[in-house]
């Protein structure tokens, strides 16, 4: 009797298409699975893509909502790509990008809009996960609740975050957040094709982000010694500088958002095409009429493109050089992962650039589906869980192995973390390359009589905060007014194996552990907020049964009924200015008298609040805001506080709609 697939899946969660594999133990392989509705290539590879039907009022996702951008009869708001937006806040261009100027400002949690909604991109994403979630249950034939999901290894905490919401909000429990190269090179069975040491660059260039891992090999082993990459950086920008040359012989300014991503979508297929043959024929029909696209016109427009890999590529092997002493001519071949790595131009690229024979670059298999398989292998050292709990966060691991020996994974961090002080700069704490788990401990003392420390971390290679990227703040209250330096707080922070932060606060002068909130803007927040945001997608994921719910596209689709007037996803943070990092300080943290009071969790939704009554005194508003103010001073209990805080979170929405 053929031995079932493992019930702990794993995820390729890409910028322009996912996929998923299980392991299958009777034959010591992971196999992919594919949508039992669709054939041929479609079935293998999920298009990350969402649409909203303006006719039907239904979301659909995946190759339906892709397939519906070339019919120009069909209208709706689609999102493409909403990877890249993963833990991201706004700046000024892409507030204008999403239509977003007026209704948020520069450093708020980026959203992206679908019909009257705002959802940010991990609820995006985890309708994406709930597709993918939906078709391995129908392979396997049960329920999913767990999975490993791969991340681009130059992601940071707040993109590995926003990840792990994702896969939450689905459903799943992300048992590990892999790197893709490093989930690739396992697919590639590196892991166990040679006894003696080996190292491999794995050139990982996807649909939407662009790393580059140097991994060692010894048997089981696996060890990742250097990574560098670009995380806005694929084939969507090939697809884009395909767009641009066909500006260049079309005036395409007149056309409006839905037929420029048809446009898009024309050139994604040119791309493709090419890979194949010398020149293809891009029809336009009456926007342009049909215009040939030559294979030597698409490698130049893409050039500058594939110089920046080149640079990302020489950046990893200096990293390496300086983390073991590795020279480029250590280097027994290149493994090329991802889609984009079919361009016959980036094989040739690197051979040049290593001044290399064929061999050396390996890319002899599905590069679209070994990110998956890696994924999966990875996944069957874990039991897979009886349930789905919001707050659960299980780790156990398999007894037994069915291959000779367990899979050791060694993984570093990518990014240095370190903590802000007072002057603009930043003190590093975990440097890059370290290996992860890690964790360091600084102490802090107190201003004079402050009664809460703020301290903000940073991720990124700077000594100055403006040039890194702002992770969170810690916020310890409660502080008893004291001369400064009296309190002396021992911070640990630590970064897990999937590269996320958690911290540890010991009130030195006492020997205990102190309570500390951990901020980050871009999160949807602690374990009811999620189960929130989850039911919210639950109550909206229906399967169509009858028939396509866009007709003459390939597949039926999920379809997801937006209920109105209710709010569907928690309202953003709106018109609330940027997320201050406070320049918090070493070895002095920073006190702020007027928000001492606010329990950290409500301080911003108070700060935004003050700042539209400033503008606009609604009475209702006003009313209560005092009311969760005065449960605040009259030292309520924590569910009272909460029941203020969301009707006062209720009013402000209601107010911004």
């Amino acid at each position: 009797m053929t031995e079932p697939l493992h019930r702990v899946i794993g995820i390729d969660l890409g910028t322009t298409y996912s996929a998923v594999a299980a392991y299958r133990p009777d034959d010591y392989s992971p196999e992919i699975l594919t949508d039992p509705d669709l054939e041929g290539p479609a079935s293998i590879a999920t298009p990350s893509v969402v649409r909203l039907e303006s006719a039907t009022g239904s979301l659909i996702v995946g190759h339906p909502a892709k397939n519906a951008i070339a019919d120009e009869s069909l209208l709706g708001d689609t999102i493409i790509e909403v990877k890249r937006e993963m833990g991201c806040v706004f700046d000024k261009a892409s507030l204008e990008a999403n239509g977003a100027a007026g209704i948020f400002e520069t450093d708020d949690p980026v959203h992206v809009r679908l019909g009257a909604r705002w959802f940010r991109p991990q609820e995006i994403s985890g309708l994406i996960l709930m597709h993918i979630k939906k078709v391995a249950e129908r392979r396997i034939g049960c329920e999913i609740h767990d999975a490993v999901v791969t991340v681009p290894a130059y992601f940071t905490e707040k993109q590995k975050k926003a990840t792990e919401e994702a896969a939450l909000l689905a459903g799943l429990h992300p048992r590990q957040l892999i790197p893709e190269p490093t989930a690739a090179a396992i697919a590639y069975g590196v892991d166990r094709a040679e006894s003696e040491r080996r190292i491999y660059l794995v050139f990982d260039l996807g649909g939407g982000t662009f790393d580059v891992s140097i991994i060692e090999t010894r048997e089981n082993q696996i060890e990742v010694i250097a990574t560098a990459g670009d995380q806005r950086l694929g084939g969507g920008d090939f697809d884009n500088a395909i767009v641009e040359w066909i500006g260049r012989q079309v005036d395409l300014r007149r056309l409006v958002e839905p037929k420029r991503l048809r446009v898009k979508a024309l050139a994604e297929q040119a791309k493709r095409d090419l890979s194949l043959r010398s020149s293809t024929t891009i029809d336009l029909g009456a926007d342009g009429g049909k215009i040939v696209l030559t294979r030597a016109d698409f490698e130049s427009a893409i050039r500058p493109f594939l110089d920046r890999t080149l640079r990302q590529v020489d950046e990893s092997l200096v990293l390496a050089e300086q983390a073991k002493g590795l020279g480029r001519n250590e280097i027994d071949a290149i493994l090329l992962v991802g889609g984009s790595t079919r361009i016959p131009c980036v094989r040739q690229m690197l051979l040049d650039h290593f001044e290399q024979e064929e061999a050396f670059v390996r890319g002899d298999a599905n590069p679209d589906t070994l990110v998956a398989r890696g994924a999966a292998i990875l996944a069957y050292r874990f039991e897979p869980s009886a349930e789905f709990d919001m707050e659960a966060r299980p780790t156990a691991e398999r007894e037994e192995q069915n291959y000779d020996e367990p899979l050791s994974i060694t993984l570093i961090t990518e990014h240095t973390l370190g903590v802000a002080n007072n002057d603009g700069g930043v003190v590093p704490l975990i440097p890059r390359g370290t290996k992860i788990p890690a964790s360091q401990t600084k102490t802090l003392t107190n201003p004079s009589l402050a009664e809460h420390l703020e301290i903000a971390i940073y991720q990124g290679e700077s000594d100055q905060q403006a040039d890194n990227t702002f992770v969170g703040t810690i916020h310890l209250d409660a502080v008893e007014p004291r001369p400064e330096g009296f309190h002396h707080f021992d911070i640990r922070i630590s970064l897990d194996i999937n590269g996320l932060l958690d911290l540890r606060v010991k009130h030195r002068n006492t020997g205990k552990d102190y309570q500390a909130f951990f901020e980050q803007s871009t999160r949807i927040g602690e374990p009811d907020k999620l189960n929130e945001s989850r039911r919210a997608l639950l109550g909206v994921f229906t399967k169509d049964e009858r028939t396509n719910v866009v007709s003459d596209h390939t597949g039926p689709a999920h379809s997801f009924d937006l209920p109105r007037p209710v709010e569907m996803i928690p309202a953003p943070e709106a018109l609330s200015g940027p997320t201050e990092p406070r320049t918090s300080p070493l070895p002095e943290a920073v006190a702020s008298s007027e928000a001492s009071d606010i329990p950290p969790e409500y301080r911003r939704l108070v700060k935004n609040v003050r700042r539209y009554l400033a503008n606009d005194p609604v009475p209702d508003l006003d009313r209560a805001l005092q009311q969760l103010i005065s449960a605040i001073e009259s030292q309520a209990a924590t569910r009272e506080l909460e029941e203020y805080a969301d009707r006062l979170e209720d009013v402000y929405d209601n107010l911004r709609r």
